[in-house]
């Protein structure tokens, strides 16, 4: 019978048996994402799995940061500082890779979601002019490194970069100057509001569905994970049932045996069975038995042959007839030997006619022990 595995382990086990599916971007997750990433259910414990999915997700949403600045370049202007500014975003893209094929995904995902927070700050402070109707679309992109958070990180984290995202677009609302056209607008629609009500309203309303979207794969990953420990538990729990049931009727078997007089019966539990202690305590003290047994065996034939024999020699000293007992196997053999030896009690002056009167063997009338 195998022994039974502790649940750990039969998870591990389990999930390594899951074949992983395998893409045409397998190449790129061996690239950028740590070893394991492909077949990452097969991970020994939950974290390991979660950690290893995300640093998936996190080599599947970085070429899109690598990209997305590229579109920022009519808006700002074609100029010097500004393709400085994406071609050091895109080293720090190159970054965030190589540090989540460190199996830093933490640090990597941190890292773009700051990184692009950065661009589209620093996209606005540099605006020529001031800020301006057409920099306001700009505000509105502070929702995708919010929904990066939540799809990277914990959703713990999306508190962080909401607030983060508001106090920007407050803070660049009205400490940056103002150009005449946004100035127009403000009186036309009588508030400032119309300039950053639009974009707080997404910042909210993303956090809100990516907080849902999070807490809910939170749970159905959780939900998995006891599944999977249950139905793990509910095998070693059965394993370990026929494992009792084999022992009880193995023992069973040898206290039958015992009852009807037979200590030979050993059990064959094996050391991983729950009843081994008690099984081997038992073949232990069936052992003990059956010696003892075996010695009042001994002493019983002992005590007779010790009568036979102090019965014939009692009939050589009268001078009858002897017949002296033959080996019968028992402890007193070597001593009827060395008797029949002896030629003062070999010759008698008795008639064959007075045969001597020997005690027969009695029968052992004891009760068997057990």
């Amino acid at each position: 019978m195998q022994p039974i595995q502790p649940l750990q382990e039969r998870l591990t086990s389990q999930s390594r048996h899951r074949l992983p599916q395998r893409s045409r971007f397998d190449w790129w997750f061996r690239l950028t994402a740590p070893a394991g990433t492909l077949s990452y259910e097969t991970a020994p414990t939950p974290q390991a799995r979660e950690h290893l999915r995300r640093s998936g997700l996190t080599s599947l949403i970085a070429p899109f940061f690598f990209i997305a600045p590229l579109f920022l370049l009519q808006q700002a202007g074609i100029d010097l500082a500004t393709a400085a500014g994406i071609l050091a975003f895109m080293l720090i893209v190159l970054t965030a890779l190589l540090l989540n094929r460190l199996n830093q995904q933490v640090l990597a995902a941190l890292l773009l979601i700051c990184s692009m927070d950065a661009l589209i700050e620093g996209a606005l402070l540099s605006a020529k002019g001031g800020l301006s109707t057409g920099w306001l679309l700009t505000f509105d992109l502070f929702i995708i490194p919010l929904i990066t958070a939540g799809v990277l990180l914990s959703h713990r984290y999306l508190w962080l970069f909401l607030f983060l995202h508001i106090i920007c677009i407050l803070s660049d609302f009205y400490l940056l100057p103002h150009t005449s056209d946004l100035s127009t607008l403000i009186t036309l629609w009588h508030g400032p509001t119309v300039a950053f009500a639009r974009p707080i309203i997404i910042q909210i309303g993303g956090f809100l569905l990516s907080f849902i979207a999070a807490r809910s794969t939170d749970q159905a990953i959780t939900r998995a994970n006891q599944a999977e420990a249950l139905a793990a538990l509910q095998e070693v729990v059965a394993q370990e049932k026929q494992q009792l049931e084999r022992g009880i009727k193995e023992i069973m078997a040898m206290l039958a045996n015992a009852a009807n007089g037979t200590f030979t019966t050993r059990t064959s539990l094996p050391q991983e069975n729950i009843l081994w202690q008690v099984a081997s305590s038992l073949n232990t003290l069936f052992a003990r038995l059956q010696h003892t047994r075996q010695a009042e065996s001994t002493l019983r034939q002992t005590e007779q042959e010790t009568q036979r024999l102090i019965a014939t020699l009692q009939a050589a000293k009268r001078g009858q007839y002897v017949r002296w007992p033959l080996p019968s196997g028992g402890p007193l053999d070597a001593l009827i030997n060395e008797l029949r030896t002896l030629p003062a009690l070999t010759t008698s002056t008795a008639s064959p006619e007075m045969p001597i009167s020997v005690p027969p063997r009695t029968p052992d009338r004891r009760p068997p022990i057990g």
